[in-house]
């Protein structure tokens, strides 16, 4: 399919020698993301859903298997080209926001086009560009000290699309934040993905924050155990989601 972001293929992750007690964290998991898709995994604690997530995010290798990243196999990089692969083609949204308190909010998000050596001409069009688009270009020269939870997160995002990535990724991104700030991120995440066409993958463990999602893939002991599709409301989402997850034996 010409039209996948991401494509994994019989991938499998074992952590520990051989002969020894081995792991096997993914056991030959296939799935693929669409351009433009909204894709939550879900699953019980130490099901692999965040293996998963770090070796599509280039943060961990894997032992077996394919993964493409926008018709690129990352499986053959060495760690200096997943390092320029990862600050070109990938955003990350964090728990806590990561913003430097010494940097205003420009600043911080023109810092990935800075790490890539892009000219200041260049930057300044690009941060106003994803400020507009957040709605966060009045609070541009503030410092994060002076920002309420929801212009940080959204500082963050900005941050996190500035370099126009392939796909953002998300690791728990509403696990630290008190409701209000999680709702608001949520929003955020779902306005990129309406609005703008951007590609998102979130692992999470909230039915609630999944329900944001338009597709759930939930994973057990390392396999793909079943995919359910958005089709109706949100909150009828939401009571699908919880049933699945009664069904895994977890709770959202």
């Amino acid at each position: 399919m010409t039209n996948s972001v991401v494509r994994v293929s019989n991938v499998e992750k074992v952590y520990g020698k051989k002969g020894e007690n081995q792991y096997k964290a993914l056991n030959n998991v296939s799935m693929e993301i669409d351009k433009g898709e909204f894709v939550g995994i879900m699953g019980p604690s130490g099901s692999g859903k965040t293996t998963l997530l770090n070796v599509i995010s280039t943060l961990d290798g894997i032992s077996n298997g394919k993964i493409q990243i926008d018709g690129t196999d990352i499986t053959t990089m060495n760690q200096n080209q997943l390092a320029d692969f990862r600050a070109q083609k990938l955003g990350f949204i964090f728990q806590d926001f990561n913003l430097l308190e010494s940097m205003t909010v420009y600043e911080n998000i023109a810092l990935p086009l800075s790490l890539q050596n892009v000219s200041t001409k260049e930057i300044s069009p690009k941060v106003h560009a994803v400020a507009k688009t957040l709605d966060i270009e009045p609070i541009l020269q503030k410092y994060p000290a002076q920002l309420s939870g929801g212009q940080k997160q959204r500082s963050a995002a900005a941050r996190a699309l500035v370099h126009n990535p392939s796909m953002l990724l998300g690791d728990e991104p509403t696990g630290a934040l008190d409701s209000k700030n999680a709702q608001s991120l949520l929003e955020t995440m779902t306005h990129l993905h309406e609005d703008h066409n951007i590609t998102i993958m979130m692992v999470t463990h909230d039915a609630n924050a999944a329900s944001y999602c338009k597709r759930i893939i939930f994973i057990q002991d390392g396999e793909l155990y079943k995919e359910i599709i958005r089709t109706g409301t949100r909150e009828e989402f939401f009571r699908q989601i919880l049933d699945e997850l009664a069904a895994l034996g977890t709770q959202g």
